[in-house]
């Protein structure tokens, strides 16, 4: 008996000896490439967050960035085991995003569905999941329809969502003493019904449905886009051991989310293609051409949710975080009022041209995107031998496969580029200060260089007509202070019922 216990003892041992061994193999990398590793370094990497324990991910990077910035340019770390530069000198963000592309074509999302690509067939067909001349071909087809000239043929479709969402408005605080909304709720119902009417040409229902229901396509979307932004951080704790992603078929989007997806296109392009809704200027328009062009149903629902993906989800965000932000700073929103109602003098409807010319507004939405930095990292893959200049004759090589982060929350919060960074302050991005910072690495809400947001302007739009309508009609005020600690895998939010009380001016 005894025999048998030392002899599982001594198993377990080696057990642990070789998962130690396993995790830790590579934590001298860094240190033999003349290139500083950051400290400390656990046996889960870098980035202990990930699995919890108390932190964040996004905690765990701004850690590592309050302790070597200033220092060094990059350092090195350990997404779990695998190597990783961390960039700490905006520079050479915009070095790896634009000057040296070519290097760093594709992102750490792309090989996220190298293992799935035949059962998680529309998050492959995303450009922010493709990789090499697959994504340029992806992106060139889908973002034809996001042109300047093609959102503004479909301006109507963002005028009519603006109306709607005042009506809808209207009905909440019919029903409420105190004209509290929760906001969350109702930035995804604005986007989601913009979406549905671009995307495929259908009202959603969302704002038109009473304040206490919820339609099937905002139900439709909301765990869609749950399941997806879960599932980032469950792939990225996976890193650890990459095969597990194989064995267990891991997916972004679910089986019975892809069903509903390709029956909703099916259905909105058989009905287009009956004649209904055919002068019609909108992005089903447009997938439609691609289909002429030998697209799939497949490609034409990856297409889709790429875009549902950046004018439901991330446009809604931004857009509640906006609007909490200026309920608290009266004085910024009193002055985004008076530019608003100035351009719609003597008219009650805003043009496309001048939505797009209103510049404290643009201050305000660049400023709100800084302080929120919905995308609070990037993660690019080297995919081609290249050099890095740590400065001081250092240079370090970087060899194909090797990640490279740039922690863009951290940037966009660091007291070097912007005095008073936790300030709402839209003045310090006057007078085209935006393409500077941009230009300088330190203004990064879309990414940069030629992988920069596809749905840019789309999501531009979609929060900017919501902002102009909303306050063109109520002062915004919040009624309690919300602690930014919800985690969504990509970035942190507000936690919390987001309750503004909307006064009828």
């Amino acid at each position: 008996m005894w025999t048998l216990i030392a002899l599982l003892l001594g198993f377990v041992n080696v057990a642990f000896a070789l998962v130690y061994l396993y995790l830790t193999w590579f934590h001298s990398y860094w240190d033999k490439r003349g290139l500083v590793t950051a400290k400390p370094i656990t046996l889960l990497g870098s980035y202990p967050g990930l699995f919890g324990g108390g932190t964040t991910f996004i905690g765990d990077l701004g850690n590592i960035y309050s302790k070597y910035k200033g220092k060094h340019r990059a350092v090195g770390v350990f997404l779990t085991r695998q190597p990783q530069i961390f960039v700490l000198d905006p520079a050479l963000a915009h070095e790896v995003l634009v000057k040296n592309f070519n290097a760093y074509r594709d992102t750490v999302t792309s090989s996220y569905v190298t293992h799935s690509q035949d059962y998680d067939k529309y998050v492959s067909r995303n450009p922010f999941f493709s990789a090499g001349d697959e994504w340029k071909k992806r992106r060139t087809d889908g973002g034809a329809g996001l042109t300047s000239n093609k959102l503004k043929q479909a301006y109507s479709i963002w005028e009519q969502t603006g109306n709607m969402l005042l009506d809808y408005m209207a009905r909440c605080i019919e029903q409420r003493s105190d004209n509290v909304i929760e906001t969350r709720d109702l930035c995804y119902r604005y986007t989601a019904q913009a979406m549905g009417d671009f995307i495929w040409g259908i009202d959603a229902g969302t704002l038109t449905c009473g304040p206490n229901e919820t339609s099937q396509f905002l139900n439709m979307n909301t765990a869609w886009a749950y399941h997806a932004f879960q599932s980032m951080r469950t792939f990225n704790q996976t890193a650890i051991a990459p095969i597990a992603r194989r064995l267990l078929r891991m997916r972004f989007f679910t089986q019975k989310s892809d069903d509903m997806y390709l029956k909703l296109t099916q259905d909105a392009a058989r009905l287009r293609q009956s004649g209904s809704g055919a002068s019609r200027n909108d992005y089903l328009a447009h997938l439609l051409q691609l289909q002429q062009k030998g697209a799939s149903y497949d490609d034409m629902v990856g297409h889709a949710l790429t875009l549902l993906m950046d004018g439901y989800e991330t446009s809604g965000a931004v857009l509640y975080h906006f609007l909490y932000t200026l309920g608290e700073y009266q004085e910024q929103q009193e002055k985004l009022r008076a530019e608003i109602l100035n351009a719609l003098e003597g008219d009650k409807s805003i043009t496309f041209e001048q939505l797009n010319a209103l510049p404290y507004l643009d201050q305000c939405v660049n400023e709100s995107m800084r302080l929120t930095s919905a995308i609070g990292f990037f993660i690019k893959i080297c995919t081609k031998p290249t050099t890095i200049d740590l400065g001081d004759g250092k240079i370090v090589n970087v060899e194909p496969g090797t990640t490279v982060l740039i922690p863009t929350y951290q940037i966009h919060h660091d007291e070097t580029y912007y005095s008073d960074p936790k300030t709402f302050k839209p003045e310090r991005f006057d007078n085209d200060a935006a393409g500077e910072f941009h230009k300088r690495g330190c203004f990064l809400p879309f990414g940069d260089g030629p992988r920069i947001c596809m749905g840019m302007r789309m999501g531009l739009l979609n929060i900017k007509m919501a902002v102009v309508q909303i306050l063109s009609k109520y002062k915004v005020e919040q009624t309690s202070k919300l602690p930014l600690s919800a985690d969504s895998g990509l970035g942190i939010f507000l936690d919390g019922d987001v309750n503004l009380k909307y006064t009828k001016l």
